[in-house]
């Protein structure tokens, strides 16, 4: 018995210790490993030809849903040249709803020759979704050692589909 006791004691001494030694009782000692740091919008990309899509759909639920669904068709990117950790960014703008969404896009070398950027699904509420059809405009941008800039924009119309 005196045995197993001083066992529990003793890990929970060494539990104590370690905690106290890595916490804030000593800032300057941590057990764990720096994360690896990512340069992003770091490199260069260059973009040959931007396939934007033509429509966007608002699709309403299935089963009495009360609630819109947005899909938007993926933007398919041809590289001239692609180095480092550049960003793509996806941006759909619906002015006439007060919406806008916009998906960043982290490249590296195993992007390869083309790429396909896709915009995260969003709903709306019946309340929202007053008209058959809206005006919308698709952006995509980038961000590299370069700077900011556009590289394609397209006004397109987005159909309510009941």
């Amino acid at each position: 018995m005196e045995r197993a006791r001083a066992v529990i004691t003793s890990v929970i001494a060494i539990i104590l210790g370690v905690t106290l030694l890595s916490g804030p009782l000593v800032p300057s000692v941590t057990l764990a490993s720096e994360p690896e740091s990512v340069a992003l919008e770091s490199g260069n990309v260059t973009v040959s030809t931007v396939e934007m899509p033509e429509e966007v759909t608002i699709e309403k639920g299935s089963y009495g849903a009360a609630s819109y669904y947005l899909d938007a068709p993926p933007v398919r990117i041809h590289f001239a040249n692609l180095t480092g950790r550049p960003t793509l960014v996806y941006k759909l703008t619906i002015e006439e709803l007060g919406y806008t969404r916009t998906t960043n896009h982290f490249l590296d070398d195993s992007a390869g020759d083309t790429y396909a950027l896709t915009l995260a699904s969003d709903t709306f509420t019946d309340e929202e979704i007053e008209r058959e059809q809206y005006n919308g405009t698709v952006t995509v941008s980038k961000r590299d050692e370069a700077g900011h800039g556009v590289v394609a924009t397209r006004n397109i119309t987005i159909s309510v589909v009941e």
